[in-house]
């Protein structure tokens, strides 16, 4: 086990010594790094912007009006508490 560590920190110091000492496979790899990035859907927002949704309830969307009837109420409930609180 302590072998393999060893090896491996090794291999891990000498690639690293390696990548920074040649430059053209620091580009290289920079390029291959950014190419995939860019084919991954990781941090992309692939749905629907929330704005284009907004103020367009579907009558068909139950979960959707749902939504819609108990935050509208939000605002009233939260007022109304303050107003309790303080008198």
């Amino acid at each position: 086990m302590k072998n393999n560590t060893r090896y491996l920190i090794a291999g891990a110091g000498i690639g690293a010594l390696l990548w920074y000492a040649w430059k053209p496979s620091k580009d290289d790899l920079k390029g291959m790094v950014d190419t995939v990035a860019n084919k991954l859907p990781i941090g992309k927002n692939t749905t629907e912007p929330v704005v284009a949704k907004a103020g367009l309830s579907d009558p068909m969307d139950l979960d959707d009006n749902k939504m819609v009837s108990e935050g509208s109420q939000y605002g009233v409930h939260y007022y109304n508490k303050n107003e309790q609180d303080n008198a």
